[in-house]
């Protein structure tokens, strides 16, 4: 249940295209009722984001299959290059959203698609396992297989090592998190960036998003609670968080890559940001940390022509470019 009070805080412009969305899309999800129908709905929406992404030319795409080296599995890798592109590029790893129950990677082929030409980069998504039926360590250990393929293919995908940055949005957010602490700690992948967008850090989420906020648009508490307990294969109590399930906890900071951070101020997951973002910098990684003022959670997909939501993409840009050119 949303109470009144957010809605003070939520721009008029975002109001009817959220109520449109939630009845289109479910929203907020009920995961009390069969987990396959809301993967259905999800689908649904990724197969026309899909079907949009066929209108973007001038990038190759290519479909790899990579071993989990733990249980032979084949995780199912995407690549996007631009066109006649021949010498070596900068690559930027990405992860899906969907609250570690739901998607798959070609959801966000037409963002990638548009990164790949606009920034002259290669990008890649990663196909990773999804909880309940396979709870962590396996998604993140797909994650690493698909890094680790790129990275061992150095010549053949014609890749600038130098310059790997490893982002994602939501939960693809906090796995790209977490992947840059696994990959920084084994120490066989240089990574230059990570670019976390509204990542979901916390398994125990009992941090409200403002005082006047009980719940949130879009991804409610329940839902992150039944995403965070599938992953975890049990509800989540901070003593019980193994190492590397979530990046907020259990980790010695002093490794990493610079960081970028961005979220909406009436988004579930704005303190979870902030406080990881301040754990970053106190432990010495330039980090930078983007709040906006009355955006939910994926607010520049749901209005992309408001003020807010032009400022986060410029700034979402700006930043990519800058770090995969290594000017961060």
């Amino acid at each position: 249940m949303i109470v009144k009070s957010i809605k003070n805080r939520l721009p008029q412009e975002f109001a009817q295209p959220i109520a449109d969305m939630c009845e289109a899309m479910g929203f907020p999800f009920d995961f009390t009722k069969e987990l396959a129908s809301v993967r259905r709905t999800f689908a649904q929406a990724a197969e026309q984001a899909l079907e949009m992404s066929k209108t973007i030319e001038g990038v190759t795409k290519k479909v790899v299959q990579v071993k989990n080296p733990d249980d032979n599995h084949d995780i199912p890798l995407f690549i996007y290059r631009p066109e006649n592109q021949n010498e070596a590029l900068p690559v930027f790893y990405w992860m899906h959203g969907g609250g570690l129950v739901l998607g798959q990677a070609e959801q966000d082929e037409f963002l990638l698609k548009n990164f790949s030409k606009n920034m002259n980069c290669i990008t890649v998504a990663v196909d990773y396992r999804l909880a309940p039926e396979y709870p962590f360590p396996t998604p993140l250990d797909d994650c690493y297989a698909g890094l680790e393929y790129v990275f061992d293919r150095t010549d053949k995908l014609n890749i600038d090592t130098s310059h790997i940055v490893v982002g994602g949005a939501s939960a693809g957010g906090g796995l790209a998190a977490a992947l840059t602490q696994i990959t920084c700690d084994r120490g066989k992948i240089p990574l230059a960036h990570q670019l976390l967008l509204y990542p979901m850090l916390d398994p125990i989420n009992i941090t409200q998003a403002g005082d006047d906020i009980d719940d949130t648009y879009i991804w409610t508490r329940a839902n992150n609670l039944f995403g965070w307990t599938s992953y975890l294969g049990q509800k989540p109590e901070e003593s019980t968080i193994p190492k590397y399930a979530s990046a907020l906890y259990n980790h010695d900071l002093t490794n990493l890559p610079p960081a970028t951070i961005m979220v909406g101020d009436i988004d579930l997951f704005s303190q979870e940001c902030i406080a990881y973002a301040a754990k970053l910098s106190v432990a010495g990684i330039p980090t930078e940390l983007h709040l906006y003022p009355g955006g939910v959670h994926g607010f520049e997909d749901i209005n992309p022509e408001t003020r807010i939501a032009q400022n986060f993409l410029a700034t979402r840009d700006s930043a990519l470019k800058a770090a995969l050119e290594n000017k961060l």
